[in-house]
């Protein structure tokens, strides 16, 4: 019981330090719902999908474009010090222990096969083999991990987090140090400096393959943070639905128009041009809004959608682990080799694969979250009392 109540007042602190209020928070149907569709897109389109192309011209930067969208400046060093906190406490700290336990658990996992090192598996395009670890790799790689220097396989997708810690923190310090140089004054002309030219950087560093600690990545993103805030500073006005449906209709038509000319890949900072990156990324914002709002009015296709928005971060962390369950049944049906469960990210495709992948890769990772979700909420009302 002691240890107990030590754990509630050491949390008691953070909670005070971060400015985490008790109090319920409005939730916005329509952006949850677009972080919904988000995370969809993101295992679908690691799931073997065939439209995979189009999909990559913009669901990663939906993803730093919301973070915009919600992001309030400091209005003072306290400010930005709980700011800074919350980023550390949110994203660096899953990112960390994601790495360090899929690392702990990288002995088991090649028992199971979930990792192998046959090289056999070298034949498949993407595949690596994998060794076993010692303690001293453990903290080794913990090490890295905490100052985002690589990452692992299953964890792959964890470069979001690490490019968003990255950004969210420099935009905040950015935005600090001009609101003290400009005396108060509206800042978003200075900051939208800064971004185009650091996107023109980020734009050199992806020709020349430069992205040490994956500042490439976040050079070029910082103008898809940007972009975020510009949307909530313009606004929407209300729409009919047939609006709405043209609108969303002819953001399709711009991705279409583009994907013929390249496509994005934002984990290595790869994209046709920076004017492609920006028109890409402000259409796939477009449609997705819109029909985020056209799923908002069917309650139950909307309240899945807000529900997948809200496990984000075990869905990123989790997903490529849970697409092994796919796998494994795949292998028990066609009697495939036990290594080739380590085929990373699918090993089946074609057909319906994907969709099994998909139902997996979202499901799984909702499950698991449910006890997490539970645990926080019996912790934060015995705090409240």
């Amino acid at each position: 019981m002691l240890a107990v109540r030590r754990v509630l007042l050491y949390t008691g602190l953070i909670i005070k330090e971060t400015g985490y209020s008790f109090m319920a928070k409005q939730r916005d149907t329509v952006l949850d719902a677009m972080r919904g569709i988000g995370i969809v897109l993101m295992v679908v389109g690691h799931s073997g999908f065939g439209g995979t192309g189009f999909i990559y011209l913009f669901h990663m930067a939906l993803f730093f474009m919301l973070s915009g969208y919600f992001f309030r400046p400091a209005q003072d060093g306290a400010g930005l010090r709980r700011f800074c906190i919350r980023r550390v406490m949110t994203l660096w700290l899953p990112f960390v222990l994601a790495n360090t336990a899929f690392t702990v658990c990288n002995n088991l996992f090649l028992k199971l096969n979930i990792l192998t090192g046959d090289e056999r598996i070298l034949d498949l395009p993407g595949n690596q083999v994998t060794q076993p670890v010692t303690l001293k790799d453990i903290i080794g790689r913990t090490v890295h991990w905490c100052i985002f220097d690589g990452g692992t396989q299953l964890g792959g997708a964890l470069w979001f987090v690490q490019a968003l810690f990255q950004i969210s923190i420099l935009y905040a310090l950015v935005e600090f140090v001009l609101r003290k140089v400009l005396h108060g004054r509206d800042v978003q002309t200075a900051q939208g400096f800064v971004s185009g030219v650091l996107l023109i950087l980020g734009w050199h560093c992806s020709q020349t393959g430069w992205n040490v600690w994956g500042l490439g990545i976040a050079a070029s993103c910082y103008s898809l943070f940007y972009l975020g805030t510009l949307a909530r500073r313009v606004g929407q006005p209300p729409r009919k639905v047939p609006v709405r449906a043209g609108i969303a209709a002819a953001a399709f038509v711009v991705l279409l128009v583009l994907l013929p000319f390249g496509s994005v890949g934002l984990a290595g900072n790869q994209y046709p041009g920076w004017l492609f990156l920006l028109l890409a990324s402000s259409a796939g914002w477009v449609l997705v809004y819109e029909c985020a709002h056209l799923a908002a009015r069917l309650p139950r296709l909307g309240a899945a959608l807000a529900a997948l928005g809200r496990a984000t971060m075990p869905i990123v962390i989790l997903h490529f682990l849970s697409f092994k369950l796919v796998t494994w049944l795949g292998l028990l049906a066609t009697g495939g080799e036990a290594y080739l469960l380590a085929a990373f990210p699918t090993l089946f495709t074609g057909g319906a694969w994907w969709l099994a992948y998909t139902a997996a890769g979202l499901l799984l990772p909702l499950a698991a979250y449910q006890p997490y979700r539970m645990l926080k909420t019996r912790l934060l009302c015995r705090l409240r009392r």
